[in-house]
C-alpha cells in the first residue's frame, strides 16, 4: 500500500473515533454543562452504560457514556439550544432525544439537568442486555494456514515472517477479517502506526462489531499518548461487549493517564478529579467483572492514588508489585519512587 493510500485509510479511520472529539474542543469555548441521568421506562438507570451524544444546529459536538448511575455531563458549552440523544440497545429501549437549552442570563459556570427519559421499545420488557456475535466467514483453508502460520511466527518473535505470512492470507481471501485483525496487531507491536491503523480499518469495514478492533485501536492511541481518544475508543469496545472487564480495564487506564496529563491549573484540576472519579468507577466496573481478578497494572495504579492525593497507598501498591517481581530491570528506580512517595506522605502529614 503506497503512502498516499495508507494517509487516506488513516483519516478515514480516524474520522470514526476524531470527528466528535475535534469538534468537540473547537467548539467547547463556554463555561457552561449540561448534565443529567438516562432513565429507564422502568425508573431505574441503565445495567449498562448508554452513549449520550450532543448535537448543536444539527451538528455533532461531542459524545460521551453513562457511568454507573446512569449519569452523564458535557463540560464547556456555550449558550444555545441543545439536543441530546441516547442511544438505544435494541433490547430494551429505544433511541430517545430531548432538547436541552442553556441560557446566557445565567452566570458563567452553571450546570443545566436534563434527563433523558428513554422509550421502551413495543413489546418488548426490561432484561439485562447481553452480548451477540454471529460473525462468520468462509475462509478457504490455505488463507487459513497462512494465518495459523503467522500467529505461530508473531508468537515465536519472528516478526518479519509474520507479517508476510499474514499477507499471504490476505492475498489469497481479502476480506479475511482475522487476518487483517492479526496484521494490524502485528503493525502495532512494530511501531509501525500507519500501517496498523490501515487493517485495523479494513477489519472494521468487514466486522465493525468485534471489539478487538477497537481495543487495537485504543491501545495505539495510547501509544502516542492520545488519552482522551483512547478513553473514547475503549468505551466502544465496552459498548460492544459490556461483561468483558478488559475493556474496563483499558478504560480506567486511559483515563488515569489522561488525569496525569492534565495541567495543574485550577480548571484542569477540577477536569482531573473527574477523570479519576471516572476511573474509579471503571476500576470497580473491572473489578466486579472478574470478581476482583483485574484491574490495572500496578504503577498505574500507583499514579492513580497519587493523583488522588494518597501517596502512602501508592508506595503501599508499589512495595506490592516489587516484592511479587524482585528481579525486576527498574527494581532500583522503583525503590526510589517508593521512597519519594513515603517523603511525600509523611511531609503532607507534618503540614497542618
Amino acid at each position: 500500500m503506497n503512502a498516499t493510500k495508507e494517509h487516506k485509510r488513516r483519516k478515514r479511520f480516524l474520522l470514526c473515533f476524531l470527528c466528535l472529539f475535534v469538534a468537540s474542543n473547537v467548539f467547547a469555548q463556554g463555561s457552561y454543562v449540561i448534565e443529567g441521568k438516562v432513565i429507564l421506562p422502568s425508573g431505574t438507570q441503565p445495567p449498562n452504560a448508554v452513549r449520550v451524544k450532543l448535537t448543536y444546529n444539527g451538528r455533532p459536538i461531542n459524545e460521551t457514556f453513562t457511568d454507573l448511575s446512569g449519569r452523564f455531563s458535557f463540560p464547556g458549552l456555550k449558550a444555545g439550544s441543545y439536543q441530546l440523544t441516547a442511544e438505544g440497545d435494541g433490547i430494551n429501549f429505544e433511541t430517545t432525544s430531548v432538547r436541552a437549552e442553556v441560557s446566557a442570563f445565567f452566570p458563567a459556570g452553571q450546570s443545566f439537568t436534563e434527563d433523558i427519559q428513554v422509550r421502551p421499545i413495543v413489546q418488548k420488557a426490561i432484561a439485562a442486555a447481553g452480548v451477540v456475535s454471529a460473525f462468520t466467514q468462509d475462509v478457504p483453508p490455505a488463507a487459513k494456514q497462512a494465518l495459523d502460520a503467522g500467529i505461530k511466527l508473531a508468537e515465536e518473535g519472528n516478526a518479519a515472517a509474520a507479517v508476510e505470512s499474514m499477507q499471504k492470507a490476505i492475498q489469497i481471501f481479502p476480506k479475511y477479517f482475522e487476518a487483517h485483525l492479526q496484521l494490524g496487531n502485528a503493525f502495532l507491536k512494530a511501531n509501525k502506526f500507519n500501517e496498523a491503523i490501515a487493517e485495523l480499518d479494513l477489519a472494521r469495514e468487514i466486522n465493525p462489531n468485534d471489539e478487538r478492533c477497537y481495543q487495537t485501536f485504543g491501545l495505539l492511541m495510547m501509544r502516542q499518548r492520545n488519552f482522551a481518544v483512547a478513553v473514547m475508543v475503549f468505551g466502544e469496545a465496552a459498548r460492544l461487549n459490556p461483561s468483558n472487564p478488559t475493556n474496563a480495564v483499558m478504560r480506567a487506564t486511559a483515563l488515569i493517564h489522561q488525569a496525569a496529563n492534565t495541567s495543574d491549573s485550577a480548571p484542569s484540576t477540577e477536569d482531573r478529579a473527574h477523570l479519576l472519579s471516572r476511573a474509579e468507577i471503571a476500576m470497580s466496573q473491572a473489578a466486579t467483572l472478574s470478581e476482583n481478578k483485574l484491574k490495572p497494572d500496578s504503577l498505574t495504579v500507583a499514579l492513580f492514588y497519587e493523583l488522588k492525593g494518597e501517596p502512602e497507598r501508592a508506595a503501599t501498591e508499589l512495595e506490592s508489585y516489587l516484592k511479587k517481581s524482585p528481579q525486576l530491570k527498574n527494581a532500583e528506580a522503583i525503590q526510589n519512587e517508593i521512597k519519594r512517595l513515603r517523603d511525600k506522605a509523611k511531609a503532607s502529614k507534618a503540614t497542618p
